[in-house]
């Protein structure tokens, strides 16, 4: 039986009006937004910390639900988020409530679960830091900052790209260009060597401003970074080689590059499972079975068996909300969308390259909300599929997802 590789379910949000500046989720996150709103007596919160309530709530039930986090784990993964997470993310002003990127909902915190056939379900979060790090760092910063250094704007370039009139749609010519960047965490079940939560990191940049600026395409800025990366390293190399052919074929140029991440990892680390990954992120218009599989092939340089071509024709139904259609008409069909306004306009990829391999690793991102007759489909979809190809069958999705909102 096929086994289900990944599905990683992304749900939980908050968000701010586009336009008026609003939270359009509920009172309790007006409330913990904005102090002015709260009815409790004293002195109001201070911003800095608005974010902690709902980041608690929802991570803490995560964690409850998930089953294999000791509650001393919970607790550390909980106490990171309050020391370390939350201080980054003060209440954005009202020019920055546009420039969230996370997510469709222009969020700019997510919380995910991912779920696999060889372990239990592992609690995830993303965030969009609104502050400068602190300086002092203990990380390995090796691959980080080539990473940043080949995909940040100096402010000389800046400053050129605002006077070019690039991006006056997404910047005031008064202003600095936002500097889109993201970080996440994977919340793991073991401690370290001090007794605390272990998590591994990851950070998230967007090369298109770069792209704008050196007069080059997206994926030409990102051969430099990969080649910065690599370090000479063959197989990586190899791997990302076979990404580009791809991407100059017709279906590769209809695949839009979005942004890129890495593990915050030591490059040194020799273990297979240790070493730290460039992942690239590619949105499509792409709605059919048929476009997908020419995607995870890389348009037929890599073998349909790596690409667990048996599991993707049985997900399919339910991830797309097709079960009622016969199987035969499933391969071509595409579902009009929920929401055609959105930047998630059919099925996203993830392809990611390493040291010391030479092919790259392709993950299939399905916008569920795109296609879901509703929001019950789509819990009922996620039942279904670990039920029939994971070890979390007994994991009950609608619960959870309530307990956490």
């Amino acid at each position: 039986m096929p086994s289900m590789e990944r599905m990683e379910i992304y749900r939980l949000n908050d968000v701010r009006d586009d336009h008026s500046g609003t939270v359009t989720k509920n009172p309790t996150y007006n409330e913990a937004i904005d102090p002015s709103t709260s009815s409790s007596k004293g002195s109001p919160r201070p911003l800095v910390s608005s974010w902690l309530p709902i980041i608690h709530n929802s991570l803490s039930s995560l964690l409850r639900w998930a089953g294999p986090y000791p509650a001393e784990v919970q607790e550390s993964h909980l106490a990171f988020m309050r020391d370390v997470v939350v201080p980054c993310l003060k209440p954005p002003a009202a020019a920055d409530r546009l420039s969230y990127v996370a997510n469709h909902n222009h969020s700019t915190y997510e919380a995910s679960l991912a779920f696999s056939s060889y372990r239990p379900p592992k609690v995830r979060y993303s965030v969009q830091p609104l502050v400068d790090p602190s300086p002092g760092d203990p990380l390995d910063r090796k691959w980080l900052d080539a990473f940043i250094d080949s995909s940040f704007l100096t402010t000389e370039e800046q400053a050129a790209l605002v006077s070019k009139g690039a991006v006056a749609a997404a910047s005031d010519a008064s202003h600095p260009l936002p500097q889109s960047a993201l970080v996440a965490f994977d919340l793991h079940v073991n401690t370290d060597k001090g007794g605390k939560a272990a998590n591994t990191m990851k950070t998230y940049l967007f090369p298109q401003y770069k792209a704008l600026i050196t007069g080059q395409k997206t994926v030409d800025t990102t051969d430099s970074i990969v080649r910065v990366l690599a370090e000479g390293n063959q197989e990586m190399l190899a791997a990302w080689e076979l990404i580009k052919t791809f991407l100059n074929t017709n279906s590769g140029k209809k695949v839009m590059l979005d942004f890129l991440a890495i593990d915050c990892l030591a490059p040194s680390k020799e273990a297979r499972s240790k070493r730290p990954r460039l992942k690239i992120y590619f949105s499509t218009n792409f709605k059919s079975l048929a476009a997908v599989r020419e995607v995870v092939t890389l348009g037929g340089l890599l073998p349909r068996s790596s690409a667990n071509m048996d599991f993707l024709s049985e997900a399919w139904p339910l991830l797309m909300d097709m079960e009622d259609i016969p199987q035969a008409e499933i391969e071509d069909l595409e579902k009009p969308l929920n929401d055609p306004t959105s930047h998630y306009q059919g099925v996203g990829f993830t392809i990611a390259v390493a040291p010391g391999e030479a092919i790259p690793q392709i993950k299939t991102c399905v916008p569920i909300w795109q296609f879901a007759r509703d929001e019950a489909r789509i819990i009922a979809c996620c039942q279904r599929l670990s039920q029939k190809h994971g070890p979390t069958g007994k994991f009950n999705f609608g619960a959870a997802i309530q307990d956490a909102l």
